[in-house]
Protein backbone atom coordinates (compact mmCIF):
# COMPACT_ATOMS: atom_id res chain seq x y z
CA UNK A 1 0.00 0.00 0.00
CA UNK A 2 2.66 2.41 0.83
CA UNK A 3 4.55 1.49 -2.36
CA UNK A 4 1.83 2.97 -4.60
CA UNK A 5 0.61 5.96 -7.31
CA UNK A 6 -2.22 7.82 -7.29
CA UNK A 7 -4.10 6.37 -10.11
CA UNK A 8 -3.59 2.52 -8.22
CA UNK A 9 -4.99 4.33 -4.69
CA UNK A 10 -7.71 5.52 -6.65
CA UNK A 11 -8.49 1.46 -8.04
CA UNK A 12 -7.93 0.03 -4.91
CA UNK A 13 -10.21 2.11 -3.48
CA UNK A 14 -13.04 1.91 -5.96
CA UNK A 15 -12.40 -2.17 -5.98
CA UNK A 16 -12.43 -2.79 -2.25
CA UNK A 17 -14.84 -0.21 -1.20
CA UNK A 18 -18.59 -0.69 -2.47
CA UNK A 19 -21.70 1.29 -1.61
CA UNK A 20 -22.66 -0.81 1.28
CA UNK A 21 -19.71 -0.13 3.63
CA UNK A 22 -20.24 3.62 2.67
CA UNK A 23 -23.49 3.44 3.71
CA UNK A 24 -22.58 1.64 6.94
CA UNK A 25 -19.33 3.83 8.01
CA UNK A 26 -22.23 7.25 7.29
CA UNK A 27 -25.18 5.16 9.58
CA UNK A 28 -22.21 5.10 12.48
CA UNK A 29 -20.59 8.08 12.28
CA UNK A 30 -24.61 9.48 12.38
CA UNK A 31 -25.06 7.52 15.71
CA UNK A 32 -22.14 8.86 17.07
CA UNK A 33 -23.14 12.10 16.49
CA UNK A 34 -26.42 12.03 17.33
CA UNK A 35 -25.14 10.74 20.70
CA UNK A 36 -22.75 13.33 21.45
CA UNK A 37 -25.50 16.08 20.88
CA UNK A 38 -27.92 14.15 22.49
CA UNK A 39 -25.33 13.56 25.77
CA UNK A 40 -24.49 17.47 25.35
CA UNK A 41 -27.60 18.61 25.79
CA UNK A 42 -29.32 16.83 28.74
CA UNK A 43 -26.28 16.84 30.50
CA UNK A 44 -25.61 12.72 30.76
CA UNK A 45 -22.33 12.20 33.41
CA UNK A 46 -20.83 9.47 34.69
CA UNK A 47 -18.80 9.18 37.56
CA UNK A 48 -15.13 9.34 36.83
CA UNK A 49 -14.29 5.61 38.66
CA UNK A 50 -17.09 4.04 37.22
CA UNK A 51 -16.82 5.47 33.86
CA UNK A 52 -13.03 4.56 33.76
CA UNK A 53 -13.81 0.67 34.76
CA UNK A 54 -16.37 0.34 32.05
CA UNK A 55 -14.11 1.75 29.51
CA UNK A 56 -11.91 -0.91 30.71
CA UNK A 57 -14.49 -3.67 30.59
CA UNK A 58 -15.19 -2.95 27.20
CA UNK A 59 -11.39 -2.91 26.08
CA UNK A 60 -10.75 -6.20 27.69
CA UNK A 61 -13.71 -8.37 25.83
CA UNK A 62 -13.18 -6.54 22.74
CA UNK A 63 -9.70 -7.23 22.89
CA UNK A 64 -10.52 -10.73 23.52
CA UNK A 65 -13.19 -10.83 20.75
CA UNK A 66 -11.07 -10.07 18.21
CA UNK A 67 -8.16 -11.95 19.23
CA UNK A 68 -9.89 -15.28 19.15
CA UNK A 69 -11.54 -14.64 15.56
CA UNK A 70 -9.98 -13.73 12.13
CA UNK A 71 -11.55 -9.74 12.34
CA UNK A 72 -7.74 -8.43 13.69
CA UNK A 73 -6.64 -9.78 10.26
CA UNK A 74 -9.59 -7.35 8.74
CA UNK A 75 -9.34 -4.25 10.81
CA UNK A 76 -7.84 -1.59 8.90
CA UNK A 77 -6.27 0.80 11.63
CA UNK A 78 -4.95 -2.21 12.58
CA UNK A 79 -3.07 -3.15 9.40
CA UNK A 80 -2.11 0.02 8.48
CA UNK A 81 -0.13 0.65 12.08
CA UNK A 82 1.44 -2.79 11.56
CA UNK A 83 2.07 -1.76 7.51
CA UNK A 84 3.55 1.40 8.49
CA UNK A 85 6.23 -1.00 10.66
CA UNK A 86 6.93 -3.28 8.65
CA UNK A 87 7.61 -0.83 5.75
CA UNK A 88 9.94 1.34 7.67
CA UNK A 89 11.77 -2.14 8.68
CA UNK A 90 12.30 -2.76 4.91
CA UNK A 91 13.17 0.47 3.87
CA UNK A 92 15.33 0.99 6.80
CA UNK A 93 16.97 -2.56 5.02
CA UNK A 94 16.65 -1.43 1.28
CA UNK A 95 19.16 1.82 1.91
CA UNK A 96 22.24 -0.48 3.29
CA UNK A 97 21.77 -2.53 0.19
CA UNK A 98 23.32 -2.07 -3.38
CA UNK A 99 21.02 -4.35 -5.66
CA UNK A 100 20.34 -0.89 -8.11
CA UNK A 101 24.47 -1.16 -8.88
CA UNK A 102 25.46 -3.12 -12.06
CA UNK A 103 27.08 -5.81 -10.73
CA UNK A 104 26.02 -7.93 -7.60
CA UNK A 105 28.28 -10.32 -5.50
CA UNK A 106 28.01 -13.68 -7.39
CA UNK A 107 31.53 -14.90 -8.13
CA UNK A 108 33.07 -16.45 -10.93
CA UNK A 109 30.29 -16.02 -13.24
CA UNK A 110 30.74 -17.58 -16.60
CA UNK A 111 28.14 -18.10 -19.76
CA UNK A 112 29.09 -18.86 -23.31
CA UNK A 113 27.65 -18.97 -26.72
CA UNK A 114 28.15 -19.68 -30.32
CA UNK A 115 24.93 -18.05 -31.23
CA UNK A 116 23.43 -14.72 -30.70
CA UNK A 117 21.24 -15.08 -27.42
CA UNK A 118 17.38 -13.16 -26.71
CA UNK A 119 16.22 -14.46 -23.35
CA UNK A 120 12.98 -12.34 -22.31
CA UNK A 121 11.05 -12.69 -19.14
CA UNK A 122 7.32 -11.42 -18.27
CA UNK A 123 6.78 -11.21 -15.03
CA UNK A 124 2.90 -10.52 -14.29
CA UNK A 125 0.66 -9.22 -11.95
CA UNK A 126 -1.98 -11.22 -9.57
CA UNK A 127 -3.08 -13.96 -11.63
CA UNK A 128 -3.93 -17.40 -10.45
CA UNK A 129 -3.50 -20.22 -12.81
CA UNK A 130 -7.29 -21.46 -12.31
CA UNK A 131 -8.10 -19.16 -14.52
CA UNK A 132 -6.36 -20.20 -17.14
CA UNK A 133 -7.32 -22.61 -19.68
CA UNK A 134 -4.24 -24.30 -20.03
CA UNK A 135 -4.74 -25.25 -16.71
CA UNK A 136 -7.76 -26.78 -17.22
CA UNK A 137 -10.31 -23.67 -16.57
CA UNK A 138 -13.48 -24.27 -18.42
CA UNK A 139 -13.90 -20.75 -20.05
CA UNK A 140 -11.30 -20.45 -23.21
CA UNK A 141 -9.47 -17.81 -21.78
CA UNK A 142 -6.24 -18.77 -23.80
CA UNK A 143 -7.45 -19.07 -27.20
CA UNK A 144 -3.66 -17.82 -28.43
CA UNK A 145 -1.36 -20.03 -25.82
CA UNK A 146 -3.60 -22.69 -26.61
CA UNK A 147 -2.79 -22.66 -30.41
CA UNK A 148 1.09 -22.63 -29.09
CA UNK A 149 0.51 -25.20 -26.92
CA UNK A 150 2.57 -28.42 -28.30
CA UNK A 151 5.38 -25.16 -28.35
CA UNK A 152 4.49 -25.40 -24.39
CA UNK A 153 5.90 -26.17 -21.45
CA UNK A 154 3.13 -25.62 -18.91
CA UNK A 155 4.32 -26.22 -15.39
CA UNK A 156 1.52 -27.63 -12.98
CA UNK A 157 2.37 -26.81 -9.54
CA UNK A 158 4.22 -23.10 -8.89
CA UNK A 159 3.51 -21.26 -5.96
CA UNK A 160 4.39 -17.53 -5.27
CA UNK A 161 6.07 -16.94 -1.42
CA UNK A 162 3.69 -13.81 -0.73
CA UNK A 163 0.59 -12.58 -1.61
CA UNK A 164 1.59 -9.16 -2.41
CA UNK A 165 3.82 -7.93 -5.02
CA UNK A 166 7.04 -6.83 -2.72
CA UNK A 167 6.75 -9.76 -0.61
CA UNK A 168 6.43 -12.13 -3.52
CA UNK A 169 8.95 -10.63 -5.90
CA UNK A 170 11.82 -9.17 -3.36
CA UNK A 171 12.68 -13.32 -2.89
CA UNK A 172 11.81 -14.29 -6.29
CA UNK A 173 14.79 -11.66 -8.22
CA UNK A 174 17.00 -12.30 -5.25
CA UNK A 175 19.97 -14.64 -4.31
CA UNK A 176 19.32 -14.81 -0.61
CA UNK A 177 15.74 -13.83 -0.86
CA UNK A 178 17.03 -10.48 1.24
CA UNK A 179 17.77 -12.48 4.54
CA UNK A 180 20.99 -11.67 4.08
CA UNK A 181 23.37 -8.48 4.54
CA UNK A 182 24.65 -8.60 0.71
CA UNK A 183 22.36 -9.13 -1.97
CA UNK A 184 22.48 -9.73 -5.48
CA UNK A 185 19.58 -9.69 -8.09
CA UNK A 186 18.72 -11.51 -11.34
CA UNK A 187 19.79 -8.81 -13.16
CA UNK A 188 22.95 -8.06 -11.88
CA UNK A 189 23.82 -11.73 -12.48
CA UNK A 190 22.76 -11.17 -16.16
CA UNK A 191 25.37 -8.19 -16.36
CA UNK A 192 27.80 -9.77 -14.71
CA UNK A 193 27.46 -12.62 -17.66
CA UNK A 194 27.71 -9.64 -20.02
CA UNK A 195 23.89 -9.60 -21.38
CA UNK A 196 23.09 -6.47 -22.39
CA UNK A 197 19.77 -6.40 -19.69
CA UNK A 198 16.70 -4.51 -20.08
CA UNK A 199 13.84 -3.72 -18.01
CA UNK A 200 10.55 -2.56 -19.28
CA UNK A 201 7.84 -1.74 -16.87
CA UNK A 202 3.95 -0.82 -17.25
CA UNK A 203 4.18 -0.39 -13.28
CA UNK A 204 4.89 3.25 -12.50
CA UNK A 205 8.18 3.72 -10.34
CA UNK A 206 7.62 4.68 -7.01
CA UNK A 207 8.52 8.36 -5.05
CA UNK A 208 9.77 9.44 -2.84
CA UNK A 209 10.82 5.96 -1.25
CA UNK A 210 12.05 3.53 -4.65
CA UNK A 211 9.98 0.27 -4.54
CA UNK A 212 12.56 -2.91 -3.85
CA UNK A 213 11.67 -3.91 -7.24
CA UNK A 214 11.74 -0.53 -8.72
CA UNK A 215 15.31 -0.68 -7.44
CA UNK A 216 15.93 -3.73 -8.89
CA UNK A 217 14.96 -2.73 -12.03
CA UNK A 218 17.71 0.35 -11.68
CA UNK A 219 20.82 -2.12 -12.22
CA UNK A 220 20.05 -2.89 -16.16
CA UNK A 221 21.49 -1.21 -18.81
CA UNK A 222 18.61 0.48 -19.82
CA UNK A 223 15.04 0.74 -17.92
CA UNK A 224 11.70 1.91 -19.24
CA UNK A 225 8.56 3.33 -17.28
CA UNK A 226 5.51 3.83 -19.45
CA UNK A 227 2.90 3.99 -16.79
CA UNK A 228 2.93 7.56 -15.40
CA UNK A 229 -1.31 8.39 -14.61
CA UNK A 230 -1.90 10.51 -12.11
CA UNK A 231 -5.09 10.81 -10.34
CA UNK A 232 -7.93 10.16 -12.48
CA UNK A 233 -6.22 8.76 -15.48
CA UNK A 234 -6.73 5.26 -16.28
CA UNK A 235 -3.09 3.81 -16.52
CA UNK A 236 -2.30 2.52 -19.29
CA UNK A 237 -2.77 -1.60 -20.51
CA UNK A 238 -0.03 -3.06 -21.55
CA UNK A 239 0.39 -3.17 -25.12
CA UNK A 240 1.45 -0.32 -24.21
CA UNK A 241 5.38 -2.35 -23.89
CA UNK A 242 4.87 -3.90 -27.28
CA UNK A 243 6.65 -1.05 -28.94
CA UNK A 244 9.45 -0.67 -26.50
CA UNK A 245 9.73 -4.51 -27.28
CA UNK A 246 10.20 -4.37 -31.14
CA UNK A 247 13.08 -1.53 -30.23
CA UNK A 248 14.82 -3.27 -28.09
CA UNK A 249 15.04 -6.54 -29.84
CA UNK A 250 16.52 -4.26 -32.97
CA UNK A 251 19.31 -3.62 -31.24
CA UNK A 252 22.63 -5.10 -32.61
CA UNK A 253 23.67 -6.54 -29.39
CA UNK A 254 24.81 -10.30 -29.13
CA UNK A 255 23.10 -11.22 -26.08
CA UNK A 256 20.31 -9.47 -24.49
CA UNK A 257 18.25 -9.82 -21.30
CA UNK A 258 14.91 -8.49 -21.15
CA UNK A 259 12.21 -8.02 -18.50
CA UNK A 260 8.61 -6.99 -19.04
CA UNK A 261 6.39 -6.18 -15.87
CA UNK A 262 3.13 -5.76 -16.58
CA UNK A 263 0.03 -4.48 -14.75
CA UNK A 264 -1.81 -8.42 -15.24
CA UNK A 265 -4.61 -8.75 -13.87
CA UNK A 266 -4.65 -6.35 -11.44
CA UNK A 267 -7.32 -4.47 -9.70
CA UNK A 268 -9.42 -2.92 -11.38
CA UNK A 269 -9.93 -6.07 -13.65
CA UNK A 270 -11.82 -3.57 -16.11
CA UNK A 271 -9.42 -1.53 -16.49
CA UNK A 272 -6.76 -3.71 -17.54
CA UNK A 273 -8.55 -4.66 -21.00
CA UNK A 274 -9.48 -2.67 -23.95
CA UNK A 275 -13.11 -2.75 -24.16
CA UNK A 276 -12.65 -5.55 -27.73
CA UNK A 277 -12.01 -8.20 -24.82
CA UNK A 278 -15.25 -7.62 -23.05
CA UNK A 279 -16.08 -11.62 -24.51
CA UNK A 280 -17.27 -12.88 -20.93
CA UNK A 281 -20.50 -11.66 -19.68
CA UNK A 282 -22.60 -13.77 -18.03
CA UNK A 283 -22.95 -16.42 -15.28
CA UNK A 284 -19.14 -17.71 -14.62
CA UNK A 285 -17.99 -21.04 -13.91
CA UNK A 286 -16.24 -22.92 -10.69
CA UNK A 287 -17.83 -19.84 -8.51
CA UNK A 288 -18.46 -21.03 -4.61
CA UNK A 289 -20.62 -17.70 -3.94
CA UNK A 290 -22.78 -17.05 -6.96
CA UNK A 291 -24.16 -13.20 -6.56
CA UNK A 292 -24.21 -9.97 -8.77
CA UNK A 293 -20.68 -9.05 -7.53
CA UNK A 294 -18.98 -12.33 -7.67
CA UNK A 295 -20.47 -12.74 -11.15
CA UNK A 296 -19.40 -9.38 -12.14
CA UNK A 297 -15.53 -9.59 -10.92
CA UNK A 298 -14.94 -12.78 -12.09
CA UNK A 299 -16.21 -11.73 -15.60
CA UNK A 300 -13.83 -8.65 -15.65
CA UNK A 301 -11.28 -10.94 -14.26
CA UNK A 302 -11.60 -13.63 -17.27
CA UNK A 303 -11.59 -10.91 -19.65
CA UNK A 304 -8.20 -9.47 -18.01
CA UNK A 305 -6.84 -12.98 -18.15
CA UNK A 306 -8.10 -13.55 -21.89
CA UNK A 307 -5.97 -10.05 -22.94
CA UNK A 308 -3.08 -11.32 -20.89
CA UNK A 309 -3.03 -14.22 -23.35
CA UNK A 310 -2.97 -12.19 -25.85
CA UNK A 311 0.11 -9.72 -24.34
CA UNK A 312 2.53 -12.97 -24.02
CA UNK A 313 1.21 -14.40 -27.78
CA UNK A 314 2.23 -11.06 -29.11
CA UNK A 315 5.77 -11.20 -27.00
CA UNK A 316 6.16 -14.51 -28.42
CA UNK A 317 5.67 -13.82 -32.13
CA UNK A 318 7.98 -10.28 -31.09
CA UNK A 319 11.23 -12.66 -30.00
CA UNK A 320 10.43 -15.89 -32.22
CA UNK A 321 11.69 -13.53 -35.58
CA UNK A 322 14.83 -13.19 -33.54
CA UNK A 323 18.47 -15.76 -34.63
CA UNK A 324 20.05 -17.56 -32.45
CA UNK A 325 18.63 -18.94 -28.97
CA UNK A 326 15.49 -17.42 -27.44
CA UNK A 327 13.10 -18.26 -24.67
CA UNK A 328 10.19 -16.62 -23.01
CA UNK A 329 9.21 -16.96 -19.55
CA UNK A 330 6.34 -15.65 -18.29
CA UNK A 331 5.03 -16.24 -14.41
CA UNK A 332 2.81 -14.12 -11.72
CA UNK A 333 4.41 -12.62 -8.94
CA UNK A 334 1.55 -13.63 -6.86
CA UNK A 335 -1.97 -15.04 -7.24
CA UNK A 336 -5.16 -13.90 -7.18
CA UNK A 337 -9.25 -14.93 -4.98
CA UNK A 338 -12.11 -14.55 -6.94
CA UNK A 339 -15.00 -16.27 -5.49
CA UNK A 340 -13.32 -19.46 -5.88
CA UNK A 341 -13.02 -20.51 -1.77
CA UNK A 342 -14.10 -17.25 -0.40
CA UNK A 343 -16.97 -14.56 -0.98
CA UNK A 344 -14.06 -12.02 -1.83
CA UNK A 345 -12.03 -10.41 -5.10
CA UNK A 346 -8.33 -9.81 -4.39
CA UNK A 347 -5.45 -10.76 -2.42
CA UNK A 348 -4.33 -10.58 1.03
CA UNK A 349 -1.81 -12.08 3.24
CA UNK A 350 -3.45 -12.12 6.67
CA UNK A 351 -6.51 -13.91 5.32
CA UNK A 352 -5.48 -16.07 2.56
CA UNK A 353 -6.13 -19.32 0.11
CA UNK A 354 -4.11 -21.09 -2.28
CA UNK A 355 -5.54 -19.60 -5.04
CA UNK A 356 -3.34 -16.63 -3.97
CA UNK A 357 -0.17 -18.58 -4.16
CA UNK A 358 -0.63 -20.84 -6.96
CA UNK A 359 0.37 -19.20 -10.44
CA UNK A 360 1.23 -19.98 -14.02
CA UNK A 361 4.52 -20.22 -15.43
CA UNK A 362 4.61 -20.89 -18.56
CA UNK A 363 8.11 -21.43 -21.08
CA UNK A 364 8.12 -21.09 -24.71
CA UNK A 365 11.42 -21.51 -26.77
CA UNK A 366 12.57 -21.73 -29.90
CA UNK A 367 13.95 -24.15 -32.07
CA UNK A 368 17.69 -23.35 -31.73
CA UNK A 369 17.36 -23.38 -28.05
CA UNK A 370 15.87 -26.13 -27.88
CA UNK A 371 18.86 -27.98 -29.43
CA UNK A 372 21.47 -26.79 -26.99
CA UNK A 373 19.30 -27.03 -24.04
CA UNK A 374 20.63 -30.11 -21.95
CA UNK A 375 18.99 -29.96 -18.79
CA UNK A 376 15.30 -31.31 -17.63
CA UNK A 377 12.00 -30.45 -18.18
CA UNK A 378 9.47 -31.64 -16.39
CA UNK A 379 6.30 -29.64 -16.06
CA UNK A 380 5.29 -31.80 -12.79
CA UNK A 381 7.67 -30.93 -10.70
CA UNK A 382 6.23 -28.81 -7.02
CA UNK A 383 8.03 -25.68 -6.79
CA UNK A 384 8.39 -22.38 -5.22
CA UNK A 385 9.58 -18.88 -6.50
CA UNK A 386 11.82 -18.29 -4.00
CA UNK A 387 14.08 -20.72 -5.81
CA UNK A 388 13.80 -18.53 -8.87
CA UNK A 389 16.72 -17.32 -9.70
CA UNK A 390 18.69 -20.92 -9.58
CA UNK A 391 15.79 -22.18 -12.25
CA UNK A 392 16.75 -18.87 -14.69
CA UNK A 393 20.38 -18.87 -14.33
CA UNK A 394 20.10 -23.06 -15.38
CA UNK A 395 17.81 -21.99 -18.24
CA UNK A 396 20.05 -19.46 -19.64
CA UNK A 397 23.26 -21.53 -19.22
CA UNK A 398 24.93 -19.27 -16.48
CA UNK A 399 27.11 -20.31 -14.05
CA UNK A 400 28.30 -19.34 -10.87
CA UNK A 401 29.39 -20.21 -7.52
CA UNK A 402 26.23 -20.00 -5.57
CA UNK A 403 24.57 -21.77 -8.28
CA UNK A 404 22.20 -24.84 -6.37
CA UNK A 405 21.30 -26.88 -8.91
CA UNK A 406 19.27 -28.68 -6.46
CA UNK A 407 16.77 -25.57 -6.27
CA UNK A 408 16.48 -25.24 -9.94
CA UNK A 409 13.32 -27.17 -11.51
CA UNK A 410 14.83 -27.30 -14.99
CA UNK A 411 17.69 -29.67 -12.95
CA UNK A 412 17.98 -33.15 -13.10
CA UNK A 413 19.17 -32.63 -9.38
CA UNK A 414 16.21 -30.96 -8.37
CA UNK A 415 15.12 -32.15 -5.02
CA UNK A 416 11.29 -31.00 -3.40
CA UNK A 417 11.39 -29.51 -0.33
CA UNK A 418 9.17 -27.30 1.59
CA UNK A 419 7.42 -25.05 0.23
CA UNK A 420 6.55 -21.72 2.38
CA UNK A 421 4.29 -19.01 2.27
CA UNK A 422 4.36 -15.92 4.54
CA UNK A 423 8.21 -17.14 5.04
CA UNK A 424 6.90 -19.94 7.81
CA UNK A 425 3.58 -21.52 6.64
CA UNK A 426 4.16 -24.80 5.20
CA UNK A 427 1.49 -24.18 2.15
CA UNK A 428 1.17 -27.79 1.39
CA UNK A 429 -0.81 -28.16 5.70
CA UNK A 430 -1.98 -24.92 4.92
CA UNK A 431 -4.07 -25.85 1.50
CA UNK A 432 -4.85 -29.28 3.20
CA UNK A 433 -6.54 -27.71 6.38
CA UNK A 434 -8.12 -24.75 4.24
CA UNK A 435 -9.80 -27.22 1.78
CA UNK A 436 -11.22 -29.20 4.70
CA UNK A 437 -12.30 -25.69 6.40
CA UNK A 438 -13.77 -24.77 2.95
Amino acid sequence: MFETNVAEASEFLSFYINPFSVIYASLTLAYIAIYWIFQTKNKVELKPVLSTFWLIICLIISLFFIRITKLIDQNFPYLVVRGVHVYQEEQEALANLHIDKPKGSFTNVTSASKQPRTFVLIIGESTTKHNLELYGYPRPTNPKLSKRKEQLHVFEDVISTNAFTIGALKTALSLHNFEAKNESTIVQLFNQADFETHWISNQRPIGPYESIVTKISRASNFYTFTNTALAGKKTPIDEVLLPYLKTTLKRNTKDKFIVLHILGTHLQYKDRYPSRFEKFNNEAPNLKYVHAEAIQKRNEYDNAVLYNDFLIDEVIKQVEQENGESYVLYFADHGEEVFLNQDFAGHNDDNPSPSMFEVPFILWTNKNFQKSFQSTIDTSRAYSLNNFIHSLAELSDIQFDEFEPEKSIFSKDFKIESRFIKQKIDFKSFKSSFEKEN
